[in-house]
């Protein structure tokens, strides 16, 4: 009998939009700490991570912890003490992204589980295969891959595969503070929680959410990505982790999304017909609760989009 059962990942901002996604239905919740993590929706202390391991693992739930910026010598002095203290806490996994990080397990002799995600970099099985032979227990591939292409990573690897289903994603990154830095250059003061959206030029419609946080500047995807309508694809691929992003929403809509992709993974893998019944309702309800100013697309996954 297949054993299969893909883990249903979600990030959450605060240990209250943890307690509440676990019991949506979510497998792992992504955590972390601006000091150490690239776009963690929130700040979780040591203390918060270890609240929220403790409740999550007697739940049989994971708990993985974003150490996901990109690294200055500055940052290293003190990256090694905050991951000798996530192994103590005993989280399931942390979140990378810069090499540095393999280096730094090795200095200091942890096991902590390696999830790979170099955003944009891991876009072929080669390259991963490369990581794995250097420590990473699982990864998660670049958004901008088609399905054929996720098919044919995970095909060639013999280690767990995630991919982005829901939310916004990343287009761009810098590490300066360009919103501030703007807002100081016209004598004007800056409110670092208001809102803020860039547009393109000739298209009025674009609507880029922009964010400062401790690691720079983020623009973010004019559209947010719903695979609701394509798991059964995803699903008969066997792809290991699938990920519900949930920066920038709040956490009644992170809660609904997430108890509507539980019910549909469960109702494809009990019952594949029940499915194809029932996904136009699950789609129409996410439709009920999406912002108006955030349309849905399939992202990459079946055509090259062009941002």
């Amino acid at each position: 009998m297949n054993q299969y059962k893909p883990e249903l990942q979600a990030t959450a901002k605060d240990l209250d939009e943890l307690f509440r996604l676990s019991d949506a239905g979510a497998d792992s919740i992504y955590v972390g700490h601006q000091d150490f993590a690239n776009r963690a929706s929130g700040d979780l202390t040591i203390d918060e991570i270890k609240q929220a391991t403790e409740h999550l693992q007697a739940q049989n739930k994971k708990i993985y912890v974003m150490v996901n910026a990109i690294y200055h010598n500055e940052h290293l002095k003190a990256l090694p003490s905050y991951l000798k203290q996530l192994e103590s806490i005993n989280v399931d996994g942390i979140v990378a992204g810069d090499q540095a990080i393999y280096q730094v397990i090795k200095d200091i002799g942890s096991s902590l589980s390696i999830n790979w995600h170099p955003s944009t970099l891991a876009t072929n099985y080669q390259t991963l295969k490369f990581w794995h032979k250097r420590g990473l227990s699982r990864a998660t591939l670049s958004n901008e891959l088609s399905l054929d292409a996720v098919r044919e990573i995970k095909e060639q690897v013999d280690f767990p595969i995630d991919i982005q289903i829901h939310g916004m994603t990343n287009i761009f990154q810098s590490k300066r503070r360009l919103v501030q830095n703007y807002y100081d250059h016209v004598g004007q003061y800056y409110d670092p929680d208001q809102k803020r959206f860039i547009k393109e030029d000739r298209k009025e419609d674009t609507h880029y959410p922009i964010f400062e946080d401790k690691n720079g500047t983020h623009i973010m995807s004019n559209e947010d990505l719903m695979m609701i309508d394509h798991l059964d694809i995803i699903l008969d691929a066997e792809i290991d982790g699938l990920k519900i992003e949930g920066i920038l929403k709040e956490t009644d809509y992170n809660e609904a999304i997430v108890a509507i992709y539980r019910e549909a993974i469960d109702t494809y893998l009990a019952d594949p017909e029940a499915y194809q019944q029932k996904k136009s309702g699950w789609k129409q309800r996410i439709y009920q609760i999406q912002p108006n100013d955030r349309r849905l697309n399939t992202g990459f996954y079946f055509k090259e989009q062009i941002y």
